[in-house]
Order: structure tokens, then C-alpha cells, then sequence
């Protein structure tokens, strides 16, 4: 009896450590890049890019990247996500996230806020989610 309850906990256990379901990785993926941008970090900010990244208005990884760097030595930011919607389809994730965007230069409280609206496109590259395509669902 022993054998079996410890057998069926080493199995418990094991299926606790398989890895996530697809949709859960893109959205820590999603969240590591979230985390990152309100830290100020554009390093791990563009860690998710793919190197064909391509965003609004036709912006691509590098041009991504002098804009964070530009931005966040500016401002402080801040993102709640509102919605965060992920569908898997083989090796690609379609993400839909609405999100509040806040925005503070100095002081405790932020200057500006808007709300906007994204559609994201990833690929399983290996063991990671990269990041394909970002298209802005406000028409900014």
C-alpha cells in the first residue's frame, strides 16, 4: 500500500513539473516583457523580439529598441493589463491584450494614461515564444 500512494505521488509530482500548457508560456513571456518595460530594463524588454520582429507603422527590432531606450530613460511606465486573450495554433500564438499605459517623469502619480488595444503574433523557436508581429487594434 505504501509502494502505490508513493508511487502515485512521485507521478503527481511529475506531472507537476511538465512544463505549461502553450498558452501559459506565451503569457509569461508576455509578462516578463511586461514586468521588464515597468522596470525600465529595455534588454529584457526586447528579449522576446524575433529578429524579423515587425510593429506599427512598419517599426522593425531595431527601431523597437531606440524607442524603448529613448522612452524609459524619459518616463516611468506603467501597464495593467485589462484583457489578455491567447490562441495556439502549432507553432504560432495569436495574443489580444488590452491594456492601460501610464506615464510618469518625476513625483508619485502619473501624468497621462490611454488605454489601447494590441493583436501580438508569436513563434515557437525551440524551447522559446518569440515575438513575430505587434499591430495596434486603436488605428494609432
Amino acid at each position: 500500500m505504501r509502494k502505490s500512494i508513493a508511487c502515485i505521488g512521485a507521478a503527481l509530482a511529475l506531472l507537476a513539473c511538465q512544463s505549461d500548457k502553450p498558452e501559459a508560456q506565451v503569457r509569461k513571456r508576455f509578462e516578463a516583457c511586461r514586468v521588464a518595460l515597468e522596470a525600465g530594463d529595455t534588454a529584457a524588454a526586447m528579449a522576446p523580439l524575433d529578429a524579423t520582429f515587425q510593429g506599427p507603422d512598419g517599426m522593425d527590432k531595431p527601431m523597437a529598441r531606440l524607442v524603448l531606450m529613448g522612452l524609459l530613460r524619459q518616463e516611468k511606465l506603467g501597464i495593467t493589463v485589462v484583457r489578455n486573450e491567447v490562441a495556439v495554433r502549432g507553432d504560432e500564438a495569436f495574443q489580444e491584450v488590452d491594456l492601460i499605459l501610464t506615464g510618469r517623469t518625476g513625483g508619485l502619480l502619473p501624468q497621462d494614461a490611454s488605454h489601447r488595444s494590441f493583436r501580438l503574433r508569436w513563434r515557437k523557436l525551440g524551447a522559446d515564444w518569440m515575438l513575430l508581429e505587434v499591430q495596434s487594434l486603436d488605428g494609432r
